[in-house]
Order: C-alpha cells, then structure tokens, then sequence
C-alpha cells in the first residue's frame, strides 16, 4: 500500500467513525428523552441502539465499511418505523428518513447507484409512515403538546446536523482529491521531465529548453564518461548508478542553475550554455572536465577516478536541437579518438 492509499483509508476511516459516533450520541441522547417522557419501550429500543452503533464501529474499524453502511442505513429505517409508530408523528423521528439521503455521497460499494438505492428506499419509508398514520393509527403512545415539539424540534436540529455534516466532509473530500490529483500530476510531470537516477532533465524537456532559447546566443556541449562499460562490467550496474548519479550531482553543482543539463542517454551529458560567447563555454567546460578528473568518487569500499570527454558546438540559428547535438557528438568521439579526457569544440 502505497502512502496515498494509506492517507486515504485513514481519511476513510475518520469520517465513518465520526458519523457512527453522531448516530450513537444521538440514540444516548433520545435515551434520556424517551425516559424522561415516559416511553419505556423506545428508551429501552435506544439503548440497544447504542449498543448496535458500538459495534458498528468495531465493524468499520476493521474495515467492513460495507456491512457497516447497509446495517446503518436499516437501522435509520427501523428507528423511525418504530418510534413513529409508537409515539405518533409529531415527534418528527421521521426527519431522520429524509437526512439520511443526504448520505448518498459516501459509498464504499462498487457500484455507485447503491446509495441511491438505499435514499430511495427511505423516501419509500416515509411516504408510507405518513399514509400509516394518517389512515391507520396516530401511535400507540402518542405524544402531544410541548413535549412533542421540543422532542421534533430536537430532531430536526440533529437532521440539520447530519445534513451539514454531509455537505461539510463531501466539500472537504473534494478539496482533497483535488489537492491528490494535483500532486500526481506534479508527479507524472517529475517523471516525464527528470531523469530518476541523476535527477537531471529529461531528453524530452531538454529538446523542449533547446527550441525555447533556439533564438538566443546558445553553446551546446555533450560528454561522456570515459570507458564506462569497464566500470559496469568490473564492479558492477550499481557502482556505474552510483557513479552516474555522483558525477551527474559534480556536474549540477559545478554548473549551477544557469546551465541546463540533460542526461541523454546512458552515461551521456549534455550542457546548454545560453547567452555565453563560445570561448567562455569552452573555458568552463575544461575546468568542468578537470574537476571531473580530480574527483574520487565512492562506493561501497571501492575508490574510483574517472574522466569525461566533451564535444562542444555553438547553437546555429535554424538548426534543429538534434542537428546541434549531432554536431557536438562528433566534436566528442573526435576527442574519444584522441585520448579521452579533452574539450574539443567545432568552431563557429
């Protein structure tokens, strides 16, 4: 699982035991009121309520936010059949019904259409209870007066609750997501921009830079690491990654931000060096080359000296970037032939 997925299940399971600890404090609290009313059978059904919601938060702790959800939803149905049915309307338990279809947004089912499903079903509820009582029976313990309108003012506010709740956690799970699908964009164009091993450009956004300054007094260089493939085959791929990524990291360092550097392919560089003449290039790459040779670079116990050798070309107006780069390829395989270790540069 990878640190977003666990971010998200965490984000998960903090709103669902968030709405299970609303749903069991507001059963405590109708404990209370029912006592205090005198109806004995709907304190005695909210009390297992709370127990009811207790264990649905075992459930959705372990992760069956399925079962959890379902079980919730029925359970919402059968407290407003019963408490309507036994205390009449006006106490306004089936306010419950309609602030349970504002719930709809948090669906872990694989299809969407399920909470829908279950929205319809309580509207179906409601519109039955209100045809119950109105032809059949007003309730067994019905409440009247003042009490039944401090009881449904009651519900209504934690209806309200619920509902706020909703719009609240649905508007923060969208900022989010958003926020996540800004970051894997910010990734997704890490990845096709730098390489992941120097970190340094992409062959791609290297071309993209060349036609931007194609216009500006520019001086492309291209290097390569001087009998690379001995290193590999000698000590191994992962000295030749450390080598690469340490020399890739002399090379930033040394250049600084005003150059661009691109790994080209393999253990090959290239340099674009803007609004430079060719000989202030050509002088910073021979110091380049010689910091290189210099530098000892490390892994594991291993010592190692390597060099580079560099082709350089000026950037002519109208040439294409892979043009400049073929230029200053054989400017480079010039200096393979020679010796190694040297600038050789092709002259304006």
């Amino acid at each position: 699982m990878t640190e977003s997925d666990r971010a998200e299940d965490r984000y998960v399971r903090r709103i669902y035991r968030q709405i299970i600890l609303l749903a069991l404090l507001a059963h405590l609290s109708y404990v209370f009121i029912f006592i205090a009313t005198g109806i004995w059978v709907l304190a005695a059904y909210n009390v297992a309520s709370v127990c009811f919601y207790c264990t649905m938060g075992i459930i959705s702790e372990k992760g069956y936010y399925r079962t959890a959800v379902t079980a919730i939803h029925l359970e919402v149905c059968v407290f407003a059949i019963v408490s309507t049915v036994a205390a009449g309307w006006d106490i306004g338990i089936w306010v419950y019904l309609i602030a349970m279809t504002s719930l709809t947004y948090f669906c872990p089912f694989q299809h969407k259409g399920v909470p829908y499903v279950f929205a319809a079903f309580e509207i179906f509820v409601f519109l039955a209870l209100k045809l119950y009582i109105g032809f059949v029976n007003p309730g067994f313990f019905e409440v009247k007066g003042t009490e039944a309108v401090w009881i449904s003012l009651y519900s209504i506010c934690a209806c309200f609750t619920i509902i706020l709740y909703a719009a609240v956690s649905s508007s923060l799970s969208a900022a989010v997501s958003r926020q996540e699908l800004q970051d894997e964009n910010r990734s997704l164009t890490t990845l096709a921009n730098y390489d992941q091993l120097t970190g340094l450009l992409s062959r791609y956004a290297f071309l993209e830079r060349m036609k931007k300054y194609s216009d500006t007094s520019t001086v492309l260089a291209l290097s390569d690491i001087d009998d690379f493939k001995v290193v590999n085959d000698t000590w191994g791929h992962s000295c030749g990654d450390k080598v690469l990524s340490e020399a890739a990291e002399l090379v930033r360092s040394f250049l600084g931000r005003e150059v661009d550097v691109c790994r080209w392919g393999g253990e090959e560089f290239v340099y674009l060096f803007q609004n430079v003449s060719m000989e202030e290039a050509i002088q910073k790459i021979q110091q380049l080359c010689d910091a290189v040779a210099e530098h000892s670079f490390c892994h594991e116990d291993i010592n190692l000296k390597i060099t580079m050798t560099f082709g350089v070309s000026p950037v002519e107006k109208g040439s294409s970037p892979e043009e400049t780069v073929t230029l200053a390829d054989r400017q480079m395989y010039k200096g393979k032939a020679n010796g190694k270790n040297c600038v050789v540069f092709r002259k304006p």
